[in-house]
């Protein structure tokens, strides 16, 4: 019977574990980056934008207008074909044959997200003009009041840093820019706005739940662009980022100190 008790004992632990790691969610890595295929082309999709496809792949988004000589306001098209990285004389033969195929465009609108929503959101019709204001002269502000409990770390792949606060907690415009992607097309980010301040800088806001500006808009250093949210994330939180030339810098060296 002592046998026969242990064994069954045995089975409910086991299946209590299986059961534990089926609901367990996947974790999430903030600041991920795609790698880039080996023929370095990307292909648009639906909801893509020039920002987000650079911010995907950790790159300047002013090198992907170089190579592609794309002029503003850089309107891409679903199944557009980018280059990521600078094309041979082969990538260019194959694809202006490629181009000189009929197809018919289709732009890229943005996917809402599945959650109800205040966002107001729509495809950028125009990119915003250059800036030529250098970092020192930004007004740089704290974007959301609370804890930072995760740091920047490179190596760790996390890109920015974790503010820690409740449901609804504004997010705020850490500088002067203009809303260049609003969308939730990001892997890991959730609902995500991105700001370029000016030619060098851009930052990003992950995981809001409302979103209160859209794409194209100018905003003002402190004010409310989002609510603090869940969304992409295990808890309520804001992942901010930082990105200079389009590499990730920690978020605290340009931030005041508190």
């Amino acid at each position: 019977m002592n046998a026969c008790y242990r064994i069954l004992c045995f089975c409910f632990i086991v299946l209590s574990m299986l059961s534990a790691c089926s609901s367990h969610q996947a974790p999430i890595v903030n600041g991920w980056h795609q790698p880039i295929s080996k023929q370095g082309v990307y292909t648009v999709r639906p909801g893509d934008g020039l920002y987000a496809i650079a911010w995907r792949y950790g790159l300047d988004y002013r090198n992907i207008v170089r190579i592609n000589h794309l002029s503003e306001p850089y309107t891409l098209y679903t199944g557009q074909k980018l280059y990521l990285v600078q094309p041979t004389a082969k990538d260019k033969r194959m694809a202006a044959a490629a181009a000189a195929k009929p197809v018919t465009p289709k732009v890229a609108t943005v996917k809402r997200p599945s959650q109800k929503s205040t966002a107001v959101t729509k495809p950028a019709k125009k990119a915003p003009p250059a800036a030529s204001a250098p970092s020192s002269n930004l007004d740089w502000q704290w974007p959301a009041a609370g804890k930072v409990v995760e740091e920047f770390n490179d190596s760790a792949q996390n890109k920015g840093i974790n503010i820690v606060n409740s449901a609804g907690t504004p997010i705020k415009a850490a500088a002067t820019g203009q809303v260049v992607y609003s969308g939730s097309g990001l892997p890991g980010y959730g609902y995500l706005i991105i700001i370029k301040h000016n030619d060098i800088y851009l930052s990003a806001y992950a995981h809001n739940s409302a979103v209160l500006i859209k794409e194209g808009q100018k905003v003002k250093a402190g004010q409310t662009i989002a609510r603090m949210g869940n969304t992409g994330a295990d808890r309520v939180m804001l992942h901010f980022e930082v990105r200079r030339r389009g590499q990730p810098i920690d978020p605290e060296t340009v931030l005041p100190k508190r």
